[in-house]
C-alpha cells in the first residue's frame, strides 16, 4: 500500500480555518486483487486549536465525502 499524508483546509477568509490532517492509504490493485484504499483522520484544528474529538463526534459526516474526494485526487502529490 502507498501512504500519502495531507491536509485538507475548509474555511472562510478572515473568519475561520479548519485544517484536517489525514493519512490516505491506497493500492491500485492488479490482476489478482482489486483496488483498495483507506482514509484516516489524524488531527483536526480550528484556527490552531485542536478539535479532533469534536470533529469525530459532530462534524465528520458532513465533511467526509469532500475529504475523501480530495485525498483521492491528491494521492500522488
Amino acid at each position: 500500500m502507498i501512504n500519502t499524508k495531507g491536509i485538507y483546509t475548509v474555511g472562510e477568509p478572515f473568519s475561520y480555518e479548519m485544517d484536517i490532517e489525514y493519512d490516505y492509504y491506497h493500492n491500485d490493485g492488479d490482476h489478482w486483487s482489486p483496488p483498495e484504499d483507506e482514509l484516516e483522520i489524524t488531527k483536526v484544528t480550528l484556527n490552531g486549536m485542536d478539535i479532533t474529538n469534536f470533529y469525530m463526534d459532530f462534524l465528520e459526516d458532513s465533511v467526509s465525502e469532500q475529504l475523501y474526494e480530495y485525498a483521492q485526487e491528491n494521492k500522488n502529490n
